[in-house]
């Protein structure tokens, strides 16, 4: 599909400035852009890539026309460029194909589970014994729903998800392929020379409008829930122990491992690989530092770093002390080799007095 430069700018409510006749074929960002294409601008560090850049467009905030007028090319201005460039390049890529909706032969559907309409059932998906799915949902190839689970309206499960008895999810939440939803808590005590374990008796609730990429692992409560607060988004690779409680728009990104029953206010962050020790408080808005570990509770709106993690501004001293370590191994050693000249020097010869003071 072509559209001109006026047309795609009336679409997204944007203002033309430079040739709004010009025909644009595509829309890709910077890296990719050539002639017919356009492109976006939302970051001064991509700036020198739009001078350098031959598409033929491109679409930026008020604040950068000095950069395309350098450039000299049309330009849309709006607002909020990344969200007009998704809706150009949705509307130049054309209409998508309509959803196909039913129960394929060879998925399999319990007799006592309840489906609701206009749902997506495909091959070797299987739901269990008096699930409930929602109107709208998506159950991709191998996807496993077990008994009793609850789908809210609008919920996707991408191939291989693995739903355990009992879960439930909010809807119009999104759960990526490979990811494990209440598996069992990883829960022992010795008893005679021997790990026992303690049965995982819970469940896990997840809420609305939240995503959780691939390979996840959510374990189910001990003998209550495991929660995922509403809007929450959760990268791929990430692991959360039994009797979390997460809260609403937290971020938590690659590899982030959370253990047991810990709690987090809305809208924590959490960067790759950070750590959580279990039995641990995050306050609201918190920043979880990459890599950091966690060991004490973490007050509302501090920012942590290191292993173990502590306020930010202090670790960076300390990372910065540690940047000077080889300068003050080399000044230690200089000031050890001039002690140890000093020790091996002769005494010197005693002063003569004149008791008389002549």
């Amino acid at each position: 599909m072509t559209a001109t430069v006026s047309q795609l700018a009336s679409l997204v409510r944007g203002r033309v400035v430079g040739d709004g006749s010009l025909e644009i074929r595509g829309a890709r960002p910077l890296a990719e852009a050539g002639p017919g294409d356009i492109t976006f601008l939302d970051d001064e560090r991509y700036a020198k890539q739009l001078r350098g850049s031959p598409a033929s467009a491109a679409i930026i905030g008020p604040h950068f026309r000095k950069f395309a007028e350098q450039k000299g090319i049309a330009t849309i201005e709006v607002d909020d460029p990344l969200s007009a460039f998704l809706a150009i390049r949705e509307h130049l890529n054309g209409p998508r194909a309509a959803r196909w909706t039913g129960v394929h032969p060879q998925a399999y559907v319990a007799p006592t589970a309840q489906l609701g309409r206009d749902v997506a059932i495909h091959p070797f998906a299987y739901v269990g014994d008096a699930a409930v799915i929602g109107d709208g949902c998506t159950l991709y190839p191998g996807a496993v729903v077990g008994a009793r689970c609850v789908l809210g309206t609008g919920v996707i499960l991408h191939p291989h998800v693995v739903l355990y008895d009992d879960t439930q999810i909010g809807a119009r939440t999104e759960i990526h392929a490979g990811s494990v939803i209440g598996g069992d808590g990883f829960g022992y005590r010795l008893q005679d020379g021997r790990h026992v374990k303690v049965p995982q008796t819970g469940r896990v609730v997840i809420g609305e409008d939240v995503e959780i990429g691939a390979n996840c692992t959510i374990d189910r409560g001990t003998f209550e829930a495991t929660e995922i607060g509403d809007g929450s988004k959760i990268d791929n690779l990430v692991m959360i122990g039994h009797n979390n409680k997460i809260g609403r728009h937290n971020i938590l990104c690659g590899q982030v491992g959370i253990a047991g029953s810990c709690k987090t206010g809305d809208y924590v962050v959490m960067a790759g690989q950070a750590g959580i020790k279990d039995h641990v408080e995050i306050g609201d808005r918190a920043i979880v530092g990459a890599q950091a570990g966690v060991h004490r509770n973490v007050p509302a709106g501090q920012q942590v770093l290191g292993s173990p993690a502590i306020p930010i501004k202090e670790q960076r001293h300390i990372f910065a002390m540690i940047a000077r370590l080889p300068d003050m191994h080399r000044q230690l050693r200089e000031l050890s080799a001039q002690v140890a000249l000093l020790m091996a020097a002769p005494e010197p010869p005693p002063t003569t007095v004149d008791n008389e003071g002549y």
